[in-house]
Formats: structure tokens, sequence, C-alpha cells
């Protein structure tokens, strides 16, 4: 995405006083992947992955809690077990940014989009939004030219999960569209644990 010859500059970079792993998640994650499962006629099936012993630990979430990394690594595996094509999972990434969008996060992002004019002031505030769904682990944005960015994400171990890495790259691309709507992302490279993810907003 970056043209040839752009500038690297460094926009954020942030380390959880945690530690360098994420050790909870904010529940509104949880709650809007199963908001949408039960939308698109998948919560059946996902019910079908998901043990019997954990069903009651995730299926009570509340939106505003921070879930233990545990109950949300048991959520994940049993959406990934569900083996779901590419095109459901970016169905679900859209679904799940939309739902997001529409709660208190949301609202926080909308507020700095009125009082953050230039392009890469959002982009500064990424740290904000990880604050307020992820304890622990790391992340940096930097601007690969005037109209591309990169954003690493590190210490985050729901992304050996290829629906959670779909669904997260979603959750920034909603949050970047209320900034820029015609923003586009890709995933760049991924591991158990960290994510590169690539944004265009020409």
């Amino acid at each position: 995405m970056a043209q040839p010859g752009a500038k690297y500059e460094p926009l954020a970079d942030y380390h959880s006083p945690l530690g360098p792993t994420v050790v909870e998640i904010r529940g509104t994650l949880i709650v809007s992947s199963l908001e949408t499962l039960r939308t698109l006629g998948l919560f059946d099936r996902y019910l079908a992955c998901l043990p019997a012993d954990q069903h009651d630990r995730v299926l009570y979430i509340l939106a505003a809690s921070w879930v233990p990394i545990e109950i949300a690594m048991a959520h994940y595996e049993a959406c990934e077990a569900m083996q779901l094509n590419e095109a459901e999972l970016e169905n679900i990434g859209r679904h799940v940014s939309q739902r997001i969008m529409g709660t208190f996060l949301g609202t926080m992002v909308r507020t700095a989009a009125s009082i953050l004019a230039p392009d890469r002031v959002p982009l500064r505030q990424y740290p904000r939004l990880w604050e307020r769904v992820l304890r622990g682990g790391s992340c940096s944005v930097s601007a690969l030219g005037p109209d591309d960015a990169r954003i690493e994400s590190r210490g985050v171990p729901m992304f050996r999960f290829r629906y959670f890495r779909i669904a997260y790259a979603g959750l920034i691309k909603g949050a970047g569209g209320i900034f820029r709507p015609n923003i586009q992302t890709r995933i760049r490279n991924a591991t158990d644990s960290s994510l590169t993810i690539d944004l265009s907003y020409r």
C-alpha cells in the first residue's frame, strides 16, 4: 500500500503496564460476536463447537465487563472450529464492526473524530482504543505515506484464530471509517500472537 520512497513516520508506540501479553478483553468484543452469529444463523453451529462446561461462562458475558483471556480463548476457539469460509468471515467482520461502533467504543471514536481533524492525529489515538478493548500487550502505529499507515498489534493470544484476526481487522476498519469512509485494510502479517494491518485511505 505504501508508495515507493515514502517516509516511514512513527505515530504511536504503546506498551501496557500489565505486561507484554493480553490478560483480559472487553466483553463487548465477545457479545458483538455472539450477536452476529445469531443474526447470521450460525449460533447453533457455534454452540455445537463450544464445550458444554463453557456455555454459562461465555453466553452470559456482560458487554462492559473485562473477560479473562481463558474465557475469550474458549469462545474464539469455538468460532474457529466452525471452519467458516473467507466470505463468511469477512461478513462476520463487517457485522461485528458495525455492532461495536454502536457501543461506547463507537461513541469514543466519533467524539475523537469531531475534535481531531488531521488524518494522522486519529492514528495516534489507536492506543486509546486498545486500552478500551484489551488489557496487556502492545501496539504501534506508523505512517507509510500521506494516505497509508501500518498498525502492529502484539501479545494477543487470540490472533492464532483466523476468525479473530478478520473480526479485529473489521473493528479497525469500522473505527477508521468514521474518519475516512473510503478506508481499506489488509492483513500484512500474522503470528499466533501478533498482527500487522496496512491501511489505505485515499
